[in-house]
């Protein structure tokens, strides 16, 4: 017994080893990228959610640690087929097409090709939600960002400024991006000074949802239900978010461009998204019998 158990630690040392030399060898190759995620994370709000990705990669690894270790296993030759293929990738997207968005997106498949060679195949898919989180952070140029952001910000103004519009004594106008409004007790402009009133947080969203749902082992109708309602999660967090901000720059009477709306209305819609996708992952509805009786039968085994 102690020598099977001196040979599994000799052994995960002997992978932790090989990861971490290879994950230094990915930071030299690709330091551009990792920089990039880094500093966008310190310079701009709207990437503040990429500071706390490592933290929540070491979380995810932690709840899941007991999966990790019954995964792991010997990488193949696939493994090495899937690397030249990603590098080649990241090639391409330098010359003749030079994309940079998609150049670190095949950055980070590049990424799960290392995890599979060290790791094996098991390893790298229990992986892919970490990835994921990665390529969230990654980030996006003017162009992309305009396209993803410009429609989903004018829907969440519009419905903003109907809903307030519904409160008694408030009127509402929108110019362009922003609402204005008039009320029994003062007037004014909602969101003065943010860049993108109505689309802020929408990627610190989606980490939150990314990280909740594969916190833990689901089913694959479990996380296909989860996914299918997701985009509808974060819309509508990303709508109750400016929703607060307006009902507190209006009730409160605080100056346009006070930070206090601001952080009240994002501390809201955290906790909102959050408490909305834990509900998504542990709601017991009959589309989940059959995962509710597994997880129900593996706890009397465990008893």
């Amino acid at each position: 017994m102690h020598d099977i158990r001196r040979e599994s630690g000799n052994r995960i040392a002997w992978i932790t080893a090989k990861l971490a030399i290879l994950s230094a060898l990915y930071v030299w190759v690709f330091w551009h990228n990792v920089s990039n995620m880094a500093l966008s994370g310190f310079k701009s709000s709207e990437s503040a959610h990429v500071l706390t990705v490592p933290i929540a990669i070491l979380m995810l690894v932690y709840l899941r640690r007991s999966d990790w270790a019954d995964c792991i296993s010997p990488g193949s030759a696939w493994s090495v087929v899937l690397l030249i293929l990603t590098l080649a990738l990241c090639a391409v997207f330098i010359w003749p097409f030079s994309y940079g968005y998609a150049y670190n997106i095949a950055s980070v498949l590049v990424l799960g090709s290392l995890v599979w060679i060290t790791m094996g195949r098991r390893a790298c898919k229990l992986s892919l939600p970490m990835l994921m989180l990665v390529m969230v952070a990654i980030p996006m140029g003017p162009r992309l960002y305009a396209t993803l952001i410009i429609r989903p910000e004018t829907y969440t103004i519009g419905a903003t400024a109907k809903t307030l519009d519904l409160l008694p004594g408030v009127d509402t106008v929108v110019k362009g991006v922003d609402i204005f409004f008039s009320s029994l007790r003062n007037s004014g402009v909602v969101g003065l000074g943010e860049s993108n009133r109505g689309a802020r947080l929408l990627l610190a969203f989606a980490t939150i949802g990314i990280f909740v749902t594969f916190s833990q082992a689901r089913s694959f109708w479990r996380l296909l239900f989860v996914g299918i309602t997701a985009g509808a999660v974060v819309l509508f967090c990303n709508f109750l978010r400016f929703m607060v901000w307006g009902l507190a720059t209006i009730y409160l009477s605080v100056s346009p461009t006070s930070a206090l709306p601001r952080n009240i209305s994002a501390i809201c819609s955290l906790f909102a998204v959050y408490a909305i996708f834990v509900l998504l992952c542990s709601a017991k509805v009959n589309l989940f019998i059959e995962e509710q009786e597994d997880q129900s039968r593996e706890a009397g085994n465990e008893a």
